[in-house]
């Protein structure tokens, strides 16, 4: 499977595996302003870590938001990073962008990869409850019941795909980070993980971190906890259209915006 190129509502030329998630992307991350609202802010020359940012639309929403930020990027799904790369590269987007997977500890792992539905790629993916997800979503958009089955009659059809896995307080030491203004993690299931990468020395470097959180034994109470230990002032809502799923967004503040 290959990328294509489409045209976003706004009228940006983007490269994407699959034009119809493109479409429900845009809503979530350019209309709805998902993850850049509940006082989250940007300012000129920010630094923004984006770990799950499968083609890139997070990253080009952000680039548009405030000029001259600069973006480390997590993508582990080659065709994914293959878009991320090229829209990267067309929007003149300052990022360096990674093939692997953040987790706990490095090593090797192996990415559950949905080619119709690619964001929903997965190191810890349920084909069955995944697409279960996928019909709630759908069904809270406004489809029937019988619609929404119909489009997503049984489970995800997936690929296993491998993946290297790396820690993020070792990225953002190589990288030379001086601070993360901004991490976004939407990594399917994996968002502790993501922070359990983190360190003592790592920690304080992060200003802000904007998260999607699945719920399942206890996950958003554990990120809830790390945070707010980390100094985070913590908020949780569910996007109206989740409702249903243990799907909840969070957002971590530290008190007075974090900026020396």
């Amino acid at each position: 499977m290959t990328t294509s190129q489409c045209t976003l509502p706004n009228g940006l030329a983007c490269h994407c595996v699959d034009e119809a998630q493109v479409a429900t992307l845009y809503r979530e991350i350019f209309d709805r302003r998902c993850w850049l609202d509940r006082g989250l802010t940007l300012a000129d020359g920010d630094f923004v870590v984006d770990a799950g940012a499968n083609i890139g639309l997070s990253t080009l929403f952000f680039h548009l938001e405030r000029p001259n930020l600069r973006f480390l990027c997590f993508e582990p799904a080659p065709v994914p990073f293959e878009a991320l790369q090229r829209n990267v590269a067309q929007h003149g987007i300052h990022a360096v962008c990674r093939p692997v997977a953040l987790g706990a500890t490095a090593g090797d792992g192996v990415l559950t990869y949905y080619p119709r539905v690619a964001a929903m790629s997965s190191l810890r993916a349920d084909p069955v409850a995944d697409a279960t997800i996928t019909r709630t979503y759908l069904r809270n958009s406004g489809l029937t019941d019988e619609d929404a089955c119909a489009l997503v009659p049984g489970d995800h059809e997936g690929m296993p795909v491998p993946c290297r896995i790396v820690r993020l307080a070792d990225e953002i030491g190589s990288a030379g980070l001086p601070r993360v203004d901004l991490l976004k993690v939407d990594v399917e299931k994996s968002e502790l993980d993501v922070l359990a990468g983190l360190d003592a020395s790592t920690w304080p470097l992060v200003r802000q971190v904007a998260l999607e959180v699945h719920d399942a034994d206890g996950v958003l109470d554990a990120v809830c906890h790390t945070l707010s230990n980390a100094g985070f002032a913590v908020q949780v809502r569910q996007d109206p259209l989740l409702s249903g799923t243990n799907i909840h967004d969070v957002a971590g503040i530290r008190p007075g915006g974090g900026r020396s």
